[in-house]
């Protein structure tokens, strides 16, 4: 069963990513205008109007910007918290549907599963996403200011792992940025990290993630070397060169397969071959 995702747009301009399995086909947030969402859903051979769900992990502008207006045009249902049907003002709008989801819940489209997480960001009930089909997972978490036990635990047991890297410390804070907006994106409910995310690379992740994607990067205050060196050299003190990782541009990627690891034959099954 192929099981993949394609990253349509990363960062502060709008973020979308595309997975499909088994037949199914969900978007995980509409950061980008609804005529552009649908011509890179197009480029990527996929009709929008084909979708099965929309799910927006909070109301900020670079993830549900073009939701709604979508959602209207090609009848695809929204999927989300209640927090973020209010908060990204949904109410007003001519949705074709919102199923609203509770952090731990599930959504099935054939034998793709789709569960929702909480994260701590600066929305009203923000969501990272765990996506999986035919016994391969991803994990999904961008804007999120630190890195809990249970998130961690549920990426850790991911094939592959889309995670922001937001920024480079030292640059957030000698950049443009007012004190105000620095102190925000470094608290709590503010964004990850290049070595936050390293950490997690290092210490959290789990021995089934062969893949590893850094998205959300910020074009002010990061630089998609010092990412990528972060994450190689996590990668290099956990002695895990089998995870390869790559970044998301602005524009987005191509597609990425994302396959379960096949489970080692025993020397015992070995043996009974030979008889």
């Amino acid at each position: 069963m192929t099981f993949r995702f394609r990253v349509l747009g990363s960062g502060s301009a709008g973020n979308a990513t595309l997975v499909e399995g088994g037949g199914a086909r969900v978007l995980l947030d509409a950061g980008l205008g609804p005529r552009q969402l649908a011509e890179r859903l197009q480029s990527a051979g996929v009709d929008p109007a084909e979708l099965d769900a929309v799910f927006v992990s909070h109301e900020h502008g670079d993830h549900a910007r073009g939701a709604a207006a979508f959602s209207a045009r090609f009848g695809v249902p929204l999927a989300g918290t209640r927090g973020t049907f209010v908060a990204a003002g949904f109410a007003e709008a001519k949705l074709a549907a919102y199923e609203t989801i509770v952090a731990g819940e599930s959504r099935s489209f054939g034998p793709m599963v789709v569960k929702a997480l909480p994260v701590p960001h600066d929305a009203a009930a923000p969501l990272a996403f765990v996506v999986s089909c035919g016994g391969a997972s991803i994990g999904h978490a961008t804007d999120l200011g630190h890195l809990g036990r249970r998130l961690v635990e549920a990426m850790g047991g991911c094939d592959a792992l889309l995670v922001e890297s937001n920024y480079d410390p030292a640059m957030l804070r000698d950049g443009p940025y007012p004190w105000s907006l620095k102190e925000r994106i470094l608290g709590p409910l503010g964004h990850l990290a290049n070595g936050d995310v390293g950490r997690l690379l290092e210490k959290g992740l789990g021995p089934r993630c062969r893949r590893v994607v850094l998205a959300h990067l910020s074009r002010k205050n990061n630089h998609p070397e010092l990412a990528l060196l972060a994450a190689e050299e996590a990668l290099s003190r956990a002695r895990r060169a089998d995870v390869r990782v790559s970044l998301a541009a602005p524009e987005g990627t191509g597609w990425i397969s994302v396959t379960a690891p096949r489970p080692a034959a025993s020397r015992h099954e070995g043996q009974l071959r030979l008889f």
